[in-house]
């Protein structure tokens, strides 16, 4: 793919040539760079496979060689691969599924990532168990709704296929040997897939999202292709051409500036996911304690074009001057959609849109949005695609993780932790030993 067809970012609206006062100096973003150059070292091994992380799984090609396997098994002999897991074990195969998948070639994807005892219900009673591959991951092997999840659907597998063909239905996913996950899956005798040296909100390029991104008919290899080419382009030592380092030093001056919500806002719907998936990795990433003991983090908001203009715009024009915005737009989606005729152009309210395609009225709408945000000097950027493909999708997985350690690295917070929700699990565990049965809220 040339340069001309990269993901491309405008960022001219963060700055205050646009934006006035809200918006930030170009030098003063640039005076950030030495305090950046120690993690743009670490990058350089992390590339060389010195240290697990996930910038290097694009470059282990042992990553797609047990995508393709197991994916073609799945797609061979099943018409269905049912996912089980929490988070970021969930969320990024749910994005590349949502995103791009649903070829009529491949299997049906779904996902159970909650303990909803209805919703589960509901996801079971529409399954037929013959046609039917499970695939349970969870990282550490011990996460207590991964775990319910397949336990509770384990009957009615059994019921349906017998018991000793469940192993030939499930597949697991996880780092521990020695987790609870694992030893339901010995013990059930089921084969097991490696979880990779990351957390599992950074794991999206691994077995864990592009597994069930190929059953979907996803090009995950075009992923991979993509998030390669802008990790390269994250090495830069020019902090001006390397996109994460000027977006996140960017995003970190802003939030300092205390606009510390971050808002993303595509103008297409199969963009959505990438929002659920984003605010994971940068709440969980940077909600942090730094050295100091002071609490620190960007609090993560998604909306939709155009829907969220009829529901919060308002609020991002004229409420609290605490958000920057970063905006998504396809340049396809402009030739998409029927236009609109001209049966009822005399109508006022009808005119302006007789003749256009729907599609037309989203970029507009978008346009007009983007406006609207600079002339009220509300800071904000354009990630433009010129196509939604695997390639343009990899680029992004790619720069909004690394935008994520980059703003980690300003804040002095470990982005690969998450030491405050260990409390929730403890407590979860406590208060089930006290139910025995009984509910009491």
């Amino acid at each position: 793919m040339t340069a001309a067809n990269r993901l491309m970012i405008d960022m001219t609206n963060f700055f205050a040539d646009a934006v006035g006062e809200s918006g930030v100096e170009a030098s003063e973003v640039e005076a950030l760079s030495p305090r950046l150059e120690g993690l743009r070292e670490r990058l350089q091994g992390w590339r060389a496979g010195k240290e697990p992380s996930f910038f290097h799984l694009p470059f282990e090609p042992e990553h797609l060689e047990t995508v393709y396997e197991w994916g073609q098994e799945i797609t061979a002999g099943f018409e269905q691969l049912l996912v089980l897991g929490m988070g970021g074990s969930s969320l990024g195969g749910e994005m590349l599924v949502h995103c791009l998948g649903g070829s009529e070639e491949f299997s049906d994807v779904l996902f159970i990532d909650n303990v909803d005892p209805v919703r589960i219900e509901e996801t079971l009673e529409g399954v037929e168990w013959s046609d039917t591959m499970v695939l349970a991951i969870s990282k550490s092997g011990n996460t207590a709704e991964t775990l319910a999840q397949l336990l509770t659907l384990l009957p009615h597998m059994e019921r349906a296929i017998g018991a000793r063909a469940v192993k030939d239905h499930l597949l697991i996913i996880t780092e521990d040997e020695g987790g609870g996950l694992a030893e339901v899956g010995r013990t059930l005798r089921a084969p097991m897939v490696p979880h990779p040296p990351v957390g599992g909100r950074y794991s999206v390029l691994s077995p864990v999202g592009l597994l069930p991104g190929y059953v979907a008919g996803v090009d995950v290899e075009g992923i991979i292709d993509g998030a390669a080419s802008m990790a390269e382009r994250c090495l830069s030592a020019d902090i001006r051409e390397n996109p994460a380092f000027w977006g996140g030093a960017t995003q970190y001056l802003l939030a300092e500036q205390g606009k510390s919500l971050t808002v993303l806002m595509p103008y297409f719907e199969r963009l959505n996911k990438v929002g659920s998936w984003f605010r994971q990795l940068w709440a969980e990433s940077l909600g942090k304690l730094d050295a100091e003991g002071e609490n620190r983090g960007l609090t993560p908001s998604r909306a939709i074009g155009a829907t969220d203009q009829h529901s919060q715009l308002q609020l991002y024009l004229q409420g609290p001057a605490d958000k920057q915005f970063t905006l998504f737009i396809a340049d396809e989606m402009i030739y998409y959609g029927d236009r609109i005729p001209a049966r009822f152009k005399d109508i006022p309210a009808v005119s302006p849109l007789a003749g256009h395609s729907v599609g037309e009225l989203l970029a507009a709408e978008f346009m007009a949005t983007r406006e609207t945000l600079t002339r009220n000097g509300r800071p904000n950027r354009t990630i433009r695609m010129p196509a939604l493909d695997a390639f343009t999708l990899g680029e992004l997985i790619m720069l909004l993780e690394m935008e994520t350690v980059v703003v980690a690295e300003l804040l002095g917070v470990d982005p690969f932790d998450q030491p405050a929700v260990e409390e929730g699990k403890v407590l979860t565990r406590e208060y089930l030993a006290q139910m025995e049965g009984q509910l009491s809220l």
